[in-house]
């Protein structure tokens, strides 16, 4: 459902039939292990194509089956995130496309308007402020809303845009 309300919400602002229009979602399983840069999601804008990201989820799950609280949901721990412009999958620096010191529950779990050109990686960082507890086995878990258009849409909605109000 949620897809279909993108399809006409896109369609309403630009114009572009839903045909045109090819829904993603992307994003990875990481083992939430140190406070260092992880790439969350990431996926590669093919040629004549722009990628618009409308929605991202992310929460974390302790996956140890031993433990009580397997797969119970939690919130994403204090750092920061922010969207990328890179050349790889695995890149995590070259154009920052967000904030880069945006609390990371802005970022990773919200409705967002962001538009990548074609020909680069949009990858989503996380850079947690601390390491989990030692006695859990936690994975951060992220699903990534996109959807591949036509290159003109970036030209009509205006490029990325994205302003996170960061306020300390």
């Amino acid at each position: 459902m949620l897809q279909l309300k993108h399809l006409k919400l896109i369609r309403d602002l630009t114009g572009v039939e839903p045909y045109e229009i090819k829904p993603l979602k992307f994003g990875f399983s990481v083992n939430y292990a140190a406070d260092a840069n992880v790439i969350l999601a990431s996926q590669q804008v093919p040629e004549n194509m722009a990628l618009l990201i409308l929605r991202v989820q992310c929460y974390v799950a302790d996956i140890n089956t031993a433990d009580s609280a397997y797969l119970v949901y939690r919130a994403i721990p204090e750092g920061a995130a922010f969207w990328i412009l890179a050349r790889s999958v695995t890149t995590t620096a070259i154009i920052n496309a967000t904030n880069p010191v945006a609390p990371g529950h802005l970022p990773l779990d919200c409705d967002e308007f962001l538009i990548f050109p074609s020909l680069w990686y949009a990858n989503l960082i996380f850079n947690p402020a601390a390491a989990p507890p030692a006695a859990v086995t936690l994975q951060i878990r992220t699903t990534v809303f996109g959807y591949l258009v036509p290159p003109h849409v970036y030209e009509i909605l205006g490029g990325a845009v994205d302003w996170i109000n960061v306020q300390q």
